[in-house]
């Protein structure tokens, strides 16, 4: 919600898009210091929504998505993290066995489209709001982390107080070799649980650092698609407007459009209209 008597802004997923790619770059240029953006990224995404949809949004809007957003990573985060849920990164998708899926969805109806889905927008949440992943004394904003280095914590290991050579009685002896063992047992488990969580923060960093080479390195332009497509002369405005949305959404397919040639660009829009139903 916005403030009292703002209007509630209706967010497509093209907006959300450039909102999140938006934020991804700027996370990369550094403006997300202790793990809050500076108000400039917001007023930049207010002004890519104008220039770009021309509609006209505000920062509480933008910041009010974003918890929606990170609302919803939060649940996919949890989803892979239990048993019998596995996760294919080539189609984004959280994967589960029908038994596993059917008596998770029957406790958490609501979840269904995290699952056997394709994540849309994975990777810009990875990038925008991935740092929910760390967890426990190793939490770290993601911009503060060398990617290029192993991260490697600094760890402490407790040393017991030094017992007196001359022990008083053989009672007290074996009460020093008690409580040293104890302490042996509890460094032990310090340390296991340690590693496991090096060997977990490690691993999220490292889908953190893919998400970010794989946003810049094979993006759709959405700028350039847009203008493509507006500029098509024969069909209604609303019509390429949905063609764009759909194209934008299905990235593969937006790729292949902006391929092709003005003539099988046309085939590909008479496809659509038969497809939807449009006269």
């Amino acid at each position: 919600m916005g403030k009292k008597g703002e209007k509630q802004f209706r967010w497509s997923r093209p907006m959300e898009r450039l909102m999140l790619e938006i934020l991804a770059d700027e996370v990369k240029l550094g403006n997300r210091p202790n793990n809050s953006f500076k108000s400039s990224s917001f007023t930049r995404v207010v002004d890519a929504m104008k220039d770009k949809f021309g509609v006209t949004c505000s920062v509480d809007h933008v910041e009010n998505h974003l918890r929606t957003v990170r609302s919803s990573w939060s649940t996919i985060v949890k989803i892979r993290e239990k048993s019998g849920f596995g996760w294919d990164d080539t189609l984004k998708m959280i994967t589960a066995s029908p038994s596993v899926y059917h008596a998770y969805i029957q406790k958490n109806p609501g979840h269904d489209k995290y699952i056997q889905n394709k994540i849309e927008l994975y990777d810009e949440m990875a990038v925008v709001v991935g740092k929910d992943l760390a967890t426990g004394s190793f939490a770290k904003s993601f911009v503060d982390v060398n990617l290029e280095t192993p991260f490697v914590p600094k760890t402490s290991v407790e040393t017991s107080e030094e017992t007196s050579v001359e022990q008083k009685d053989v009672t007290s002896a074996r009460s020093s070799e008690v409580r040293a063992t104890s302490s042996g047992t509890k460094q032990h488990r310090k340390r296991n649980r340690s590693n496991e969580d090096i060997e977990k923060m490690s691993q999220q960093l490292g889908e953190v650092a893919a998400a970010l080479n794989k946003i810049s390195a094979n993006k759709l332009d959405v700028n350039q698609l847009h203008e493509e497509i507006m500029n098509i002369e024969g069909y209604s405005e609303e019509f390429l407007d949905l063609v764009f949305e759909h194209l934008v959404q299905n990235e593969k397919l937006g790729k292949a459009f902006m391929a092709k040639s003005q003539r099988l660009r046309l085939i590909s829009l008479e496809r659509f209209k038969k497809d939807w139903g449009v006269e």
